[in-house]
């Protein structure tokens, strides 16, 4: 064990910024957090403020002894928790406490938590001796399990008793002590389909750190000659390195967020196959070992966001070649990984702001080389997909091969236009002529062919191929394409079951039902919720929210006139806000059957004669989600360094929309600080004592410009 006296050395620091969700299913919000003296915080950049400069050719000493010293006067935890006092007190003195790191809360800028036998307390930022280096400038530096003594204030910050500046005297590394003969020795292969709970050694190359909210450290991707693995450990992603072979014990599980597992259980999805609780055995400290590329598999962006989310594919690489984009948003970044049609594709899973894939800006709009892997499934109550995270990325000059035409499109663009079964006729037009800058070619010209005309065809009128389905029965499509002499085609078998009656009720009836009333229901297909996976489903009688899952709306439009079935439902804590009505809507959806058309749905019953004023003095304790009210208002943004919204007012008045961000209004941003008059119907998802508004459409001179938000997903 060797205990070590740190010098001052001033090192380049790199703080975190601070977290945005940039994600579909977030909010698009910026998340600060309190950070050390030494920096300064905005809603979307963190500076450093140096403290001291020295000449970076004098050289470095680090003392060495064999035993803690005893010349420092220290406190116990218990001693310094009660030196905290109340909340808002700072001490003026600095104190010593040698105790034992528990965790590394944060590498960036040396958040821990220390304990000793009296207790535990959070150290708010760590510093060398001096204070001129941050923890993550520190060549040499403690983590969990080694012992500490450290010379700091005490403070109670709103609450919170902890350690505050303070600054790393002297520490003792200390050995991890485990049995490893209770761990069994395998490839990385095999420890991905050991069970859940096998205690497993392994070794491999790190490909790849992933970071958690703070760019703090949180998971390795191993990778050896069999395949890949994610390695769950904070402790061990900091003290590691990209291109380092190390060599762990640890536990196998498949995990999957708490709050997401009756969800993906609904899915089928199993979890993320990884490993934790990590005991590193040996580190090679170099950084130029190369993961085996040769033995990654290819495949296309499209075909693994295909992949059933039963399929075990998380954290296994793959090869792609792939369009990296880089789309900057409000405090944050997104960075995109799509198919060669520009369209297919994910978004990098971040919760570092996208500060974590800064090194794929090199790589923005360039085809390249991607080694990526499905990290994670996000399990929502309408949909499980993955999530992706490239660990490589090489830009090698891509060229399309233009003899890859003709299958390029038919796969991209001509088979999945089609569904496996139709319960009317789409009247679909159909795409017959593709282009792509991005791949070089012009005109590749798709066409279709029924195996029987009398259950499904196709015309042609001015220049345009609409798809009909004419009677029930199966058929099988063939999809083709001729380009520069190389020819393709696939097959697709559609089934048709036509004029099926239903039992159905009107959209009044169900909202007149009682709650947990199981309905069939026929109306048109409105307007998109917004924040919620679903739509306005709209008759004569009256308007309702659906709940659907994602997938529904590959095949259903707005104005569709389609029959469901579902629980008439009402979503509200009945146990924490029992004396509010919440949120009527239509749950555990299945479409029956859709006779597709381009219907205008019935608004004759919106209520028009009431201002924002009246909107905004609803009752929440009555029903008036059910209603859609035609009211002149003034669209404004709502811009704050944490946080976009749209909202609506007139004169004093102002009504907030309902959303996780403003963008999920960005057709509405056409109308931003005019007087519109638009469809605004009340709603409360979320427990609110008031209503907040989800606009279905802007009414103008022309018609209507109607939410589609989901559908254009």
């Amino acid at each position: 064990m060797k205990l070590t006296k740190l010098t001052a050395l001033l090192l380049a620091v790199c703080m975190t910024p601070a977290l945005a969700a940039c994600s579909s299913d977030a909010d698009a919000s910026t998340t600060t957090t309190k950070q050390p003296d030494a920096v300064t915080t905005t809603a979307s950049t963190t500076t450093t403020t140096p403290v001291t400069t020295i000449d970076p050719d004098v050289p470095v000493t680090e003392p060495e002894t064999d035993e803690p010293s005893d010349e420092y006067e220290t406190i116990t935890i218990a001693e310094a928790l009660e030196l905290c006092g109340e909340p808002g007190n700072i001490t003026e003195e600095r104190y010593y406490i040698r105790a034992t790191v528990k965790s590394i809360d944060n590498a960036q800028y040396g958040a821990m938590t220390i304990e000793d036998e009296t207790g535990s307390i959070y150290v708010y930022g760590t510093y060398s001796a001096d204070g001129s280096i941050n923890y993550s400038a520190m060549t040499d530096k403690p983590y969990a399990g080694d012992e500490v003594l450290l010379h700091c204030i005490l403070q109670n910050y709103n609450g919170t008793k902890e350690v505050k500046n303070a600054r790393l005297i002297e520490f003792k590394k200390v050995e991890q002590t485990y049995d490893e003969s209770a761990y069994t020795e395998m490839s990385v292969a095999d420890a991905r389909n050991a069970e859940k709970g096998a205690k497993i050694k392994t070794d491999g190359v790190v490909a790849r750190i992933t970071y958690a909210f703070g760019m703090v450290p949180s998971g390795v991707m191993l990778v050896d000659e069999t395949g890949s693995i994610y390695v769950y450990d904070s402790d061990l992603a900091q003290r590691v390195q990209i291109g380092n072979k190390i060599t762990i014990l640890a536990d196998k599980t498949y995990w999957i967020l708490e709050s997401e597992q009756s969800n993906a259980a609904k899915f089928g999805y199993i979890g993320c196959n990884q490993l934790e609780n990590v005991k590193l055995v040996s580190n090679d400290e170099k950084t130029d070992n190369a993961f085996d590329k040769s033995r990654i598999p290819e495949s296309t962006v499209k075909d693994i966001l295909d992949t059933p989310v039963t399929e075990d594919i998380t954290t296994s690489l793959y090869k792609v070649n792939a369009l990296v984009k880089k789309v900057p948003g409000n405090g944050f970044v997104n960075y995109y990984i799509f198919d060669l049609d520009g369209e297919t594709g994910s978004y990098t899973y971040t919760q570092c702001s996208g500060s974590d894939f800064a090194w794929l800006d090199a790589f923005d709009g360039k085809i390249c080389t991607v080694y990526l892997t499905a990290l994670n499934a996000k399990s929502t109550t309408s949909e499980c997909f993955f999530r992706l995270l490239p660990v490589l990325v090489e830009d090698n000059g891509f060229t399309f091969d233009l003899k890859n035409t003709a299958e390029h499109v038919v796969k991209y663009y001509g088979i999945g236009q089609f569904n496996a079964s139709y319960t009317g006729d789409p009247a679909l037009e159909l795409v017959t002529s593709v282009s792509s800058d991005l791949l070089g070619f012009t005109d590749a010209a798709l066409t279709y062919t029924s195996s029987d005309n009398t259950v499904v065809a196709f015309t042609t009128t001015d220049g345009k191929t609409v798809f009909h389905c004419k009677k029930s029965g199966t058929a099988e499509i063939t999809v083709a394409c001729t380009y520069e002499g190389v020819t393709y085609s696939e097959k697709v078998t559609v089934s048709v079951t036509a004029n099926e009656s239903y039992d159905y009720v009107d959209v009044k009836t169900v909202i007149d039902s009682e709650k947990g009333t199981e309905v069939t229901v026929k109306g048109i297909v409105g307007p998109s919720l917004v924040n919620k996976s679903g739509f306005y489903l709209i008759d004569e009688t009256g308007v309702i929210a659906v709940l659907v899952d994602a997938s529904v709306f590959e095949n259903i439009a707005v104005g569709n006139e389609i029959v469901l079935m579902g629980v008439r439902n009402v979503m509200l804590n009945e146990t924490k806000n029992a004396e509010r009505f919440g949120q009527s809507y239509i749950s555990n959806v299945e479409i029956l059957a859709n006779y597709y058309g381009d219907h205008a749905y019935a608004d004759a019953d919106f209520i028009t004669d009431k201002t924002l004023a009246d909107f905004y003095k609803l009752d929440a304790t009555e029903d008036h989600t059910t209603e859609v009210y035609v009211i002149k208002a003034t669209v404004f943004e709502e811009v704050t360094p944490y946080y976009t919204n749209l909202k609506l007012k007139d004169g004093n008045t102002v009504v907030t929309l309902y959303c996780s961000s403003a963008n999920q209004y960005n057709w509405l941003k056409a109308y931003l600080d005019q007087e519109v008059t638009v469809e605004i119907s009340p709603c409360n998802w979320n427990d609110k004592s008031y209503y907040a508004g989800c606009v279905l459409a802007v009414r103008t001179a022309d018609g209507k410009v109607v939410d589609e938000l989901n559908f254009a997903n």
